[in-house]
């Protein structure tokens, strides 16, 4: 028989220590929400530390840019109370958008329509068949910040037009140093910049990952719709684009008719907006690009010139020259500009003697004036300078510093001559050579006289154009010894680098010439008393 226990006597919890139930209940609080914050910490500490190689600078945003701000004294970033001047889409076209496809209404469309016109502008680059067709089948989506869209090895299954919010586009690839598995920051995307066209133009799979940088609000397209609104083909008949490269004089004689249009890892045709960049080295391009409608421009980056002609003065630039103004002069005192009104209210006899101040007279314009206008030198502080370069270089490595699969933050290393050369890197200018029309290539130039030499590396933009893309190494293939001469006696190469940078730097000294020709003339028309102008 067990022994009898007190009335008063309650179990005690195993778990719970004496000491503990003796303390006050806010002190028990306090230990226990200071127990949690400690399991939290950590937790968050491991979980981060097992996402560093899915992240990169962009991911970090809030946190270094409020850093930035700190480098200047702020506490906050101002970018949080910016004005919203954006347009955005209408609630009621959000509501079609998001509606089954089927159950959309002619009316319905054409709000939808109208009011993506008005929200993106660049949504009206399309063609008008092609804004119908993308509203039709296109539906509403709505991400927010730190959410992946898409991402790198994954199969494609939408096409996206941002509609708002800003997206950053990263890469996961092995750094050639250590190995290891890094993430670079490839591109960051805004309103009316789209994404995810090219892995279905190909059939390929997503070359990279796509985070939201804020809320963003995307037009998405299925893989099938992409396919008929932007790579129409014909079913029982050849396509027409197919019809239109036999019309290409420039490539008569090669086989057209073994070109496997169906297939659009070797030919595909689709419609590229104004502003989108093509090629970025037409000698390392995978394609060969023939302009159905609209045009392209071909770009050369070139070093930027500055005019080295005789009779120029010393350190200074005629375009900077033509462009700035010479410092406005401090005010004067009040005492001297009344002694200064004075003495010139005793020399003109337009003074209102009665007030005892001159009128104000008008200063003469001379062709000395002018001259030193344009020939002033502007002194410039290469102090300020320097710590303002010194500061941006800080703020670059911190943004494109890579992080490792293991935690670490490294940046890219530079050679002593590399470091030098990046500091004394000639500016960059991108010179338009070319603008291509229908039935003309680009990419025909680099097959062709790529057999016999060396061929300029050049850029393609599009300005709203339809383009017939084939597999350069599948145009190689079939490209005959007699037909590549005939295309090397029809088509002109571009000229050399060298060349092309000649000619910039001649066309940089001959308009430094007439702006010095027309001052010079100016100034000896002045020294002969022949012109004074007010």
């Amino acid at each position: 028989m067990s022994p009898s226990l007190p009335d008063s006597y309650s179990p005690r919890p195993a778990t719970m220590p004496c000491c503990f139930l003796h303390q006050k209940p806010l002190v028990r609080f306090r230990r226990a929400v200071k127990t949690i914050q400690v399991l939290l910490k950590a937790t968050l500490t491991n979980s981060q530390g097992q996402r560093h190689d899915l992240l990169s600078w962009a991911h970090q945003d809030t946190s270094s840019s409020k850093r930035e701000y700190e480098m200047f004294g702020l506490t906050f970033d101002p970018g949080d109370f910016r004005a919203k001047k954006e347009t955005i889409l209408s609630n009621e076209a959000k509501a079609i958008l998001s509606m089954e496809p089927e159950r959309r209404t002619e009316e319905q469309l054409k709000v939808a329509l109208l009011a993506l016109n008005q929200a993106v502008e660049a949504f009206s680059e399309f063609p008008i068949t092609m804004q119908k067709s993308l509203v039709r089948v296109g539906w509403y989506e709505h991400f927010e910040d730190k959410r992946v869209i898409i991402r790198q090895g994954h199969m494609a299954d939408n096409f996206y037009f941002i509609l708002s919010g800003t997206a950053v586009v990263t890469i996961l690839q092995n750094d050639p140093e250590s190995g290891d598995q890094v993430v670079r920051t490839a591109a960051v995307l805004k309103k009316g910049n789209s994404f995810g066209e090219l892995a279905l133009m190909h059939a390929a799979k997503r070359s990279a990952t796509v985070t939201c940088k804020n809320s963003v609000e995307l037009l998405a397209v299925g893989r099938e719709d992409f396919v008929d609104i932007f790579m129409p083909m014909d079913k029982d008949q050849e396509p027409e684009h197919i019809r239109f490269l036999r019309t290409v004089q420039l490539l008569k004689g090669w086989p057209i008719e073994r070109l496997p249009y169906h297939d659009p890892k070797i030919c595909c045709f689709t419609y590229f907006r104004r502003g989108l960049l093509l090629c970025k080295d037409s000698n390392i391009s995978e394609w060969v690009y023939i302009i159905k409608t609209g045009s392209c421009r071909v770009l050369k980056s070139l070093h930027s010139a500055k005019p080295n002609i005789p009779g120029l003065p010393a350190n200074q630039q005629i375009a900077k020259s033509l462009l700035r103004l010479p410092p406005i002069s401090p005010p004067k005192s009040s005492k001297t500009s009344s002694s200064s009104s004075t003495s010139s209210s005793d020399k003109s006899p337009r003074s209102d003697s009665s007030c005892g101040t001159p009128r104000p007279s008008k200063q003469k314009c001379t062709i000395q004036h002018l001259s030193d206008i344009l020939h002033k030198p502007y002194p410039e502080d290469s102090a300020e300078q320097e710590e303002h370069q010194r500061l941006l270089d800080s703020i670059f490595s911190q943004k494109h510093s890579y992080i490792s699969k293991w935690g670490k933050r490294t940046s890219p290393k530079l050679s002593p001559s590399e470091s030098a050369l990046k500091r004394h890197r000639p500016d960059t200018v991108y010179v338009q050579i070319q603008k291509l029309g229908p039935k003309e290539t680009f990419g025909v130039e680099q097959v062709a006289f790529g057999r016999i030499g060396k061929t300029t590396s050049t850029i393609l933009v599009s300005e709203g154009a339809e383009c017939i893309l084939i597999n350069r190494k599948f145009f190689q293939q079939y490209l005959t010894d007699e037909v590549a001469k005939r295309i090397r006696r029809t088509l002109q190469p571009i000229p050399s680098e060298e060349s092309l940078q000649q000619k910039l730097q001649d066309n940089t000294n001959w308009e430094a010439y007439k702006a010095l020709t027309v001052v010079n003339h100016m100034v000896q028309h002045k020294a002969h008393g022949d012109s004074q102008f007010y």
